[in-house]
């Protein structure tokens, strides 16, 4: 029986910008959403019960609307109760209020100063400083990702040193697969992609080939950040 709840998806968004500022959400889907939550909640603290409900909240909403069985694809734990058990883990970050207006003072006078770095002699301008740093990402990515992928070609070119040419045509149909599950977000072929690595461990160890998908898959999030980036 499917237990899923329609998501109220502009709600989840406006909990997420509030309690953990994500901003980078646009034309992500669910998935692609509760996923990059995912990612910032593992570096990010929070500092205020209100704060830790709102983003709490956000993750129940999201977990109700995916298929429990889609979360390890996504790189969350299995389960939707280990999900939550991990964020009970941010709660001993929750400092008394005193100290919170500290801590934002203190952010807030780093910001003035990248803003002061970035634009001197002129006041702070949230949204101008927003777009600049935005302008400077793009650039940092569109430098970055040819040579991400020029690693990625150097690692090809190293382990088919080492087997046949017919073991390399399935290579290439290993990376090629796993680039398509990356591209549709879907893993139901994951059972095919098992079976060429199966056939390419007899002459390549197992972290060998691993590391090649590793590689495709940070292109592919960076790749993902510069489009979103672009489009917004």
């Amino acid at each position: 029986m499917n237990n899923l709840r329609a998501l109220d998806r502009s709600r989840v968004e406006g909990l997420l910008i509030r309690s953990i500022t994500l901003i980078d959400y646009k034309r992500l889907s669910n998935e692609e959403l509760l996923k990059s939550a995912w990612e910032k909640i593992q570096y990010v603290n929070i500092y205020d019960s209100y704060r830790y409900g709102l983003c709490r909240t956000a993750f129940e909403l999201l977990l109700n609307a995916i298929e429990e069985n889609r979360l390890s694809t996504l790189g969350l734990p299995r389960t939707k109760q280990e999900v939550l058990n991990y964020l009970e883990t941010k709660k001993p970050n929750i400092r008394p209020n005193n100290q919170v207006n500290l801590e934002l003072s203190s952010q807030l006078g780093q910001v003035e100063e990248i803003n002061s770095l970035v634009y001197p002699n002129q006041p702070f301008n949230f949204q101008s400083l927003r777009a600049e740093i935005k302008r400077l990402k793009i650039q940092d990515l569109t430098s970055q990702i040819p040579l991400k992928k020029q690693e990625l070609e150097q690692l090809i070119n190293t382990a088919k040193e080492r087997i046949t040419r017919a073991e390399s045509y399935i290579l290439n149909q290993l990376l090629q697969k796993h680039s398509r599950i990356l591209q549709a977000n879907d893993n139901s072929d994951a059972e095919g992609l098992n079976e060429l690595k199966e056939i390419l461990n007899e002459k390549l160890i197992q972290e060998e080939l691993q590391t090649l998908l590793n590689k495709q898959n940070e292109i592919f999030t960076l790749e993902k950040h510069l489009e979103n980036l672009r489009t917004e």
